[in-house]
């Protein structure tokens, strides 16, 4: 048995047992060794959060130095806009997966059931291992930012972001497609020099970041240009267009306005998709995205692969055919198989909801149709909530899992005076249990994270 009967002893042995305490828990601890579980590291990164200080690309410019600016070893194209740059991605992502000559990476955003969703390469989700290793390189990276108040520490977003440069110079890809998360200016996604920038359209989402009105958004998401790099849209709003004139004209780089049908002819369209044909081929092409908007998100995807060609990509015609029939982009205007058959759709503003309330006017679901909606408090929901009452029987509002979600006081609030229909349900699996009842088909609709529940619901049933 070990006697210790002197202070100098005593101080000896705890030294000895603090430094093998240190050592074993740098040797034990999650970010320590690649056998850590990948929950505990989606937990760690989860726990970054929001960000609470002023937003800018700092922080991002020194994690990318302290990794060797990894986003220096590919050709990034960097895709913005208030709607449609989650398609344009998938779809100009499915195309470039079908080039033999190129090793394709892409980071895209929100997620909906799991993150690893967000980096994919060749269309895939990134293996857990580069999850793994990539945050044991930006663990140490971070340990200083967090202690160090001139740095700050990096929220959920910016830890994904440089995950995501960082894991396609490990995985070697040549192209990446980065789709912006909010703004242009200062987002994550901005800290890298593009080869190309894309911007869908303009609208009126996130004001309160972005300043009041179209301009001021157009001009913060115009951040992602960059001098004689082209830029490329599918914006049809004239005061827009010339912001974005002006805009390129400083860059000294060239405007590309994509042109509706401008590579393909609409054989028809249906309420799964659209049947189209190229100018390159005679056999038609079923392009499984549903609504008009798709339409012009392949037209502007179609540019974009236009563009890569003239700077010297090997893009066969074969690929755009193979990649367009190919496409699959969950939760938006996706219909699932069930018992009543469920529309779910991403509509999270008011943008996006006319483009539903559209493909249901051209498509009118099976009456009665019952419909969950839920939103979060920085939306116009009372505007949105009028647009869907026509085509609802029973009409439940369900607050998505967010906390900047309408609480059950906003909503009475909202709808004290008015007799509009809907009713307050806490819990989705409630209200979607009513909604089975008497019911032909099933719409659920708003907040993404709303959509996240609701795959998850169908995906137990299965």
């Amino acid at each position: 048995m070990l006697s210790v009967t002197k202070p100098e002893e005593f101080l000896f042995l705890w030294s000895c047992i603090c430094y093998i305490y240190s050592a074993l828990k740098d040797q034990f601890s999650p970010f320590g060794n690649i056998e850590m579980n990948i929950n505990e590291a989606k937990a760690w990164i989860l726990d970054r959060g929001a960000r609470k200080d002023r937003y800018g690309l700092d922080k991002m410019y020194h994690i990318l130095e302290e990794l060797g600016q990894p986003q220096r070893e590919y050709v990034n194209v960097v895709i913005g806009g208030t709607n449609g740059k989650g398609s344009v991605t998938a779809i100009a992502e499915c195309i470039l997966s079908e080039c033999e000559d190129y090793n394709i990476g892409s980071l895209t955003s929100p997620h909906l059931i799991d993150m690893r969703e967000r980096i994919r390469i060749k269309g895939e989700k990134l293996p857990d291992k580069f999850w793994l290793n990539g945050i044991k390189e930006l663990e140490p990276i971070f340990k200083v930012m967090d202690k160090e108040p001139s740095l700050g520490s990096p929220s959920f977003f910016e830890t994904v972001t440089a995950l995501a440069f960082w894991s396609f110079r490990e995985t070697e890809r040549d192209i990446v497609l980065l789709e912006v998360g909010l703004g242009g200016r200062f987002d994550a996604t901005n800290s890298c020099e593009p080869e190309i920038s894309v911007i869908t359209n303009i609208g009126t989402d996130h004001e309160e970041y972005l300043g009041k009105g179209k301009p001021n958004i157009a001009r913060e998401k115009l951040g992602i240009i960059r001098k004689k790099r082209p830029l490329i849209t599918s914006e049809k709003d004239p005061e827009m267009l010339e912001i974005f004139t002006n805009a390129c004209k400083e860059k000294k780089t060239e405007l590309v306005v994509a042109k509706d049908f401008n590579y393909f002819s609409l054989c028809e369209s249906s309420v799964y998709g659209h049947k189209i044909r190229f100018a390159f081929s005679d056999e038609p092409v079923f392009l499984g995205l549903p609504g008009e908007h798709q339409l012009t998100n392949l037209s502007l995807a179609l540019e974009l692969i236009m563009r890569l060609r003239n700077h010297g990509f090997n893009i066969p015609d074969e690929a755009i055919i193979a990649g367009v029939s190919k496409v699959k982009w969950p939760g938006r205007l996706q219909w699932v198989d069930a018992n009543p058959p469920v529309l779910l759709d991403g509509a999270h503003n008011p943008e996006g909801l006319e483009t539903l309330v559209n493909y249901l006017e051209t498509f009118p679901p099976k009456n009665p149709v019952n419909i969950i909606f839920g939103t979060l408090k920085d939306k116009p929901m009372l505007d949105m909530a009028d647009r869907l009452k026509k085509f609802g029987h029973k009409l439940c509002f369900v607050p998505p899992t967010s906390n900047r979600a309408f609480t059950h006081e906003d909503f009475n609030e909202a709808f004290k005076n008015d007799d509009r229909g809907w009713v307050w349900y806490d819990d989705f699996n409630i209200a979607f249990e009513e909604c089975r009842k008497d019911s032909n088909s099933i719409i659920v609709t708003g907040s993404l994270y709303l959509i996240s529940e609701a795959l998850k619901h169908l995906h137990e049933e299965v």
